[in-house]
């Protein structure tokens, strides 16, 4: 992972489509795949039609065997109750989605790369449906259409937030979850609304944050600020908290600057910030930087770690997960 976000400092908007994203295509599950798919807890049956980047996609039954290409979405069946029978990265995934109840099972295959899945290990897996990322699977997209209906999301479409909720909620109808995927999807503004309420009780109602995800590229401290336009200060917003970093915003929504750029966070913000353990810039190449020192920040003692698994642009597990280690760090 850290080969990928040295990746991003230097790929640009392009690049950061590595780091989440969605599913999509076309294709019917007919008789062909046997049996009916249901199972104890599906809320659709019948013939289903779900909204994707790539069209409306249509399936006969809901799917039961999925196959998934991006860690959101593995993270979303999980939410469902249902994991993926394949997963690119299983590693990666389990290192940067550490959020209660999102662990992937043992079982569920490893198909390789997010960016060069397996195309042999899909088709072995005989799956009836495979979910991807809009932008990065385009190139295999009839490939993967030849194994089994493919639904392409894309995660970057504003208001993201919104547009993960939405995702999730076309995913959740593809495998007959409709009904808990507005539970999960609900359990995000409930997670808010209690932290808003530990927030104002501890007077720290509308406080004003800036959220940073730090690591290394090329020898130097690498740090994506998140604007407004990105999915986790939207999440932190229905907590009643203030965006502190007014930079300008690429597709995902990030501003990269190196420590010199830090300057720019609002001077009575709190820095909350995700590093992995043994790539910390913060921690570690930061510590002696006379500009890192003199920042507001940090010589108020408001530079806060989050749980380094803290993953900014998953889905709904993720979101609960930054509203939860948020008030850790606030100590709420």
């Amino acid at each position: 992972m850290r080969k990928l976000l040295r990746a991003l400092a230097t790929g640009g908007a392009t690049m950061a489509l590595v780091l989440t994203a969605a599913g999509c295509g076309g294709g019917t599950v007919g008789e062909a795949n046997g049996g009916n798919g249901k199972k104890p807890g599906d809320t659709t049956t019948g013939a289903i039609t779900v909204d994707t980047a790539q069209g409306t996609v249509s399936l006969d039954k809901p799917a039961t065997k999925v196959v998934t290409l991006e860690w959101t979405y593995a993270e979303e069946l999980v939410a469902l109750g249902l994991a993926p029978v394949g997963n690119a990265d299983n590693k990666g995934y389990g290192t940067w989605i550490t959020a209660e109840g999102a662990a992937l099972p043992a079982q569920v295959t490893d198909v390789g790369s997010r960016n060069e899945p397996s195309l042999e290990k899909i088709k072995a897996l005989q799956p009836d449906l495979i979910v991807i990322d809009n932008d990065r699977s385009k190139a295999n997209l009839k490939q993967l259409q030849a194994i089994a209906p493919v639904l392409s999301f894309t995660y970057t479409t504003k208001p993201q937030l919104a547009t993960m909720k939405k995702n999730f909620t076309e995913l959740a109808k593809a495998v007959g979850k409709a009904d808990e995927a507005a539970e999960v999807n609900a359990r995000i503004d409930a997670k808010a609304a209690d932290l808003k309420g530990r927030l104002d009780k501890a007077g720290k109602g509308g406080l004003k944050y800036a959220l940073a995800q730090g690591f290394t590229a090329n020898g130097a401290a690498s740090i994506r600020m998140l604007t407004d336009d990105a999915i986790a200060p939207q999440v932190l917003g229905l907590a009643g908290l203030k965006n502190g970093w007014k930079g300008q915003s690429d597709t995902w929504g990030m501003t990269t600057v190196g420590v010199e750029g830090l300057t720019q966070v609002e001077k009575d913000a709190t820095f909350l910030y995700v590093a992995a353990d043994n790539d910390n810039p913060f921690t570690g190449d930061l510590a002696g930087n006379a500009v890192w020192k003199g920042l507001p920040f940090v010589t108020n003692g408001k530079a806060l770690p989050l749980d380094p698994g803290t993953w900014l642009f998953g889905g709904p597990l993720s979101a609960q997960h930054i509203l939860d280690e948020t008030g850790k760090a606030l100590k709420v």
